[in-house]
């Protein structure tokens, strides 16, 4: 455990913008975290000294408030079995989802801890630590076969409750038709713990044919029958009935953050020099993607505060690049390993938006069914790329690439998925052929570098940074 009291004072201060009463507060809950999750003096100096300030823009108050957001939620996580001993409802999520439904659940149960916290691990950890390492190794002890590429989250969640930090929930609920290896690992846990772990796979056919709506009403109506037959058996083990005054005060507030976010996207894409980072932007897009515990008490105002910082930035010409530097957007901007966006800076490049994070404009239109709370939560997951066949988030992409206008796209850090890999390596052909961006892959995972260095991807990076200045230089 990290014992320095004055050094986790000086990382929540000058790294994660935590002052004055919150700090007196939140600091013994703090040092109480980094013995449970197991972080050590030596894992805070190195991120004071070196890691955080290599990799986050942490001269924007904003960013640092953003960072204050994952430190209490790594703290609620680690706080799970207290939460659960206290008579508690622990309700885990697990990506992909649109998560509505779960911050339903937080509005009907505020006492309820409701978030995903093998994300929450993995990312805090190794985005601003660089030390999810030692879990995904010992995920691979417990039978996570190395060889075959299993995804980081299913390790993490596999470690982290064998480590003892995590309660076993009170039920999970896991959208297994799209990851087809995490209901199997839940079963893995309770077979090789031995201890009751509840959880229901959500299921939908991925069965449209390409290019045609998923969110047409026959569709919608399905996954509403399946949303309920979840969500009733939810009820049954967590006491949570979801109401329609919950749904739309979780709405309300999730299409007010997703707005901000978008407005963040743009302001920074559109920008010349690019202010920030796509790092950034990808984390700020976390608590619009899966669910939070407490999301809107620090993400939301940290939004805020960084767009007014960003827009006085815009207005004094400073940048994370020179002027007229090329830009380029990412399938999914390789957030927990940071130090991709911090190579192509070094090259001359900013990363900017995510095509998976950034919402299209059907997702931040009103639902068609505001008096319907179980087809209004079917419409909100078939409105998500990843709830789409290839051919209709094809669409979402384009729209994404034409309004945020980069020089390139960078697909790829997705060797851990058998399905996604594959699938973003067709959709770059489509998408190019039709924007006329040119569009790059990077065979690498954006959860995990343990197999890959810096010196590994310096020089792919290197050549994408030539053509997209080769590209500028013969356009005029």
């Amino acid at each position: 455990m990290s014992a320095n009291i004055e050094l986790n004072r000086k990382l929540l201060e000058d790294m994660a913008e935590i002052h004055g009463e919150e700090l007196e507060d939140f600091l013994p809950k703090w040092m109480e975290a980094t013995e449970i999750v197991g972080l050590s003096d030596d894992d805070i100096k190195y991120a004071i000294e070196y890691w955080i300030p290599a990799h986050w823009d942490i001269k924007f108050k904003g960013i640092r408030m953003m960072i204050s957001g994952f430190f209490h939620e790594l703290v609620d996580c680690a706080f799970t079995k207290k939460t659960k001993a206290e008579g508690k409802n622990v309700i885990y999520g697990l990506i992909p989802s649109v998560p509505l439904a779960y911050y339903a659940m937080r509005e009907t149960d505020p006492d309820a801890y409701i978030a995903f916290p093998d994300l929450i691990l993995v990312n805090t950890i190794n985005s601003f630590f660089h030390n999810a390492g030692p879990f995904l190794n010992y995920a691979e002890e417990l039978g996570f076969t190395y060889g075959c590429r299993h995804c980081p989250l299913n390790k993490m969640r596999m470690s982290a409750f064998a480590k003892g930090i995590l309660a076993a929930p009170t039920v999970m609920w896991s959208w297994g038709f799209n990851c087809d290896e995490a209901p199997k690992t839940d079963e893995m846990i309770q077979c090789i713990i031995n201890e009751n772990w509840n959880a229901l796979a959500c299921r939908a056919p991925h069965d449209t044919k390409f290019g045609f709506a998923d969110d047409n009403p026959e569709r919608i109506q399905y996954v509403a029958k399946t949303l309920k037959e979840d969500l009733d058996k939810i009820e049954e083990l967590t006491g949570i009935k979801l109401t329609d005054e919950a749904l739309r005060k979780a709405q309300s507030k999730l299409q007010r953050y997703a707005f901000k976010y978008g407005q963040l996207v743009s302001t920074v894409s559109k920008a010349d020099p690019v202010p920030l980072g796509g790092n950034a932007l990808t984390q700020f897009a976390m608590p619009y993607a899966v669910g939070f515990n407490n999301a809107f008490n620090y993400f939301e105002p940290a939004i805020d505060v960084l767009l007014k910082e960003l827009r006085s930035e815009i207005k004094a010409g400073s940048g994370i690049v020179p002027k007229g530097a090329p830009k380029v957007g990412s399938y999914f901007v390789p957030f927990c390993v940071p130090w991709v966006d911090r190579i192509f800076r070094e090259n001359g490049v900013a990363t900017t938006f995510s095509l998976t994070m950034t919402p299209s404009k059907s997702q931040l239109s009103p639902t068609a069914y505001p008096d319907d709370m179980y087809l209004n939560l079917a419409e909100a997951w078939l409105r998500f790329p990843l709830g789409q066949n290839m051919g209709y988030e094809v669409e979402s992409m384009v729209e994404k690439v034409e309004a945020n206008k980069p020089d390139g796209m960078i697909m790829g850090f997705f060797d851990f998925d058998r399905w996604l890999g594959a699938h973003q390596k067709m959709a770059a052909d489509l998408v190019e052929k039709r924007t006329g961006v040119p569009h790059f892959y990077i065979e690498s995972d954006f959860w995990d570098d343990r197999d890959y260095s810096e010196e590994a991807l310096r020089t792919r990076i290197e050549s994408i940074a030539q053509m997209l200045y080769m590209k500028k230089e013969m356009e005029g």
